[in-house]
């Protein structure tokens, strides 16, 4: 199994053994490893979830992404940087979206930020 590259969307399904206040559904969510770092056989992957609702979105930790051919969204969405979890590769799919390097960076930033490292 490989990796999945940094700033490729997914869809992760959360559905099973999710508690109140976490997902709990099929979601979108952006690849932020550097997939480089871990072998291929490594089970989990780092993710932030997208989000359509603004009032998940905390303005210091969240990434505004809008529609375009290339990350294939419908509507505005948020990238939940202080979301960040590692998700089992058995509940990912990959998806052929992406989101913008420029859109990556500022995500791993917003990360640093949430967690207190930058």
């Amino acid at each position: 199994m490989s990796r999945h590259a940094a700033g490729s969307i997914v869809v992760v399904d959360w559905r099973a053994g999710s508690l109140p206040q976490e997902p709990g559904k099929l979601r979108p969510a952006v690849v932020v490893e550097d997939h480089e770092l871990f072998p291929d056989d490594y089970p989990n992957v780092l993710v932030v979830p997208l989000t359509r609702d603004e009032g998940l979105a905390h303005r210091s930790f969240a990434e505004r992404i809008e529609p375009s051919a290339d990350n294939g969204v419908a509507t505005t969405c948020w990238a939940l940087a202080h979301h960040v979890t590692s998700v089992s590769l058995r509940r990912v799919n990959l998806t052929a979206s992406r989101i913008t390097s420029e859109q990556l960076s500022s995500i791993r930033t917003r990360i640093k930020v949430a967690v207190g490292s930058d």
